[in-house]
């Protein structure tokens, strides 16, 4: 059967919104949204939930972030609208600090992830993508959904300009926002205490 959809799935500050617009300038592909097994940013559906959907022709994409650079984007901007006192800690605290149902955002992106790696190998139709790689090299991740849907290739139209959910922002660097920041031995050594080993090596992230 054809592929003629596609549904995201990937923590906030992963390139959910980047990814969709570079879908969008390549290829012929529907967007599945909120109504199509949730939001974009949940814990992946377990199978006895999506396989009351019709899958078969849909590509589901699933982005994952380096946790380091990661922790300090949600800590900038958590989306965290049940409290916006949350926003007024220090790096160290945030990292400590409850968030949604989960002990802290390290355990949240331990669990979010490890739920996306389970679901792509559960579907039909899947490609795991890290965003650091997709900022590498577009033209391999092109090629990917390209294969994956079985559709000619455009000319491939590159993605130069930091995105997110206001849109296109020209005064924000894709790779300052990428790139690993300076932790201290503390912050360096709490994170990695609640990182997932397991996770870390299917990912392909190495630990500090």
């Amino acid at each position: 059967m054809k592929i003629d959809s596609v549904k995201i799935f990937g923590e906030r500050h992963t390139g959910t919104n980047a990814i969709n617009l570079f879908i969008r300038e390549n290829f012929d592909l529907t967007f599945q949204y909120y109504d199509f097994l949730g939001w974009k940013h949940r814990l992946a559906p377990k199978k006895s939930e999506w396989a009351k959907h019709d899958t078969s022709n849909t590509l589901f994409i699933f982005l994952f972030r380096n946790p380091y650079a990661w922790l300090r984007s949600m800590y900038k901007e958590p989306y965290y609208h049940h409290y916006l006192k949350i926003n007024d800690r220090s790096f160290d605290e945030f990292l400590k600090f409850s968030i949604e149902d989960y002990e802290n955002s390290i355990c949240l992106w331990n669990q979010k992830n490890e739920s996306y790696l389970r679901m792509s190998k559960e579907v039909k139709h899947s490609i795991n993508i890290r965003i650091e790689d997709f900022r590498l090299d577009q033209e391999r991740i092109h090629s990917l959904i390209a294969n994956a849907i079985g559709q000619n290739s455009r000319k491939l139209v590159e993605l130069t300009s930091y995105i997110n959910g206001r849109g296109i922002e020209e005064n924000k660097s894709i790779d300052s926002s990428l790139a690993i920041p300076e932790l201290t031995k503390l912050e360096k050594n709490f994170i990695n205490s609640y990182l997932s080993r397991s996770i870390m090596r299917k990912i392909g992230y190495d630990f500090l």
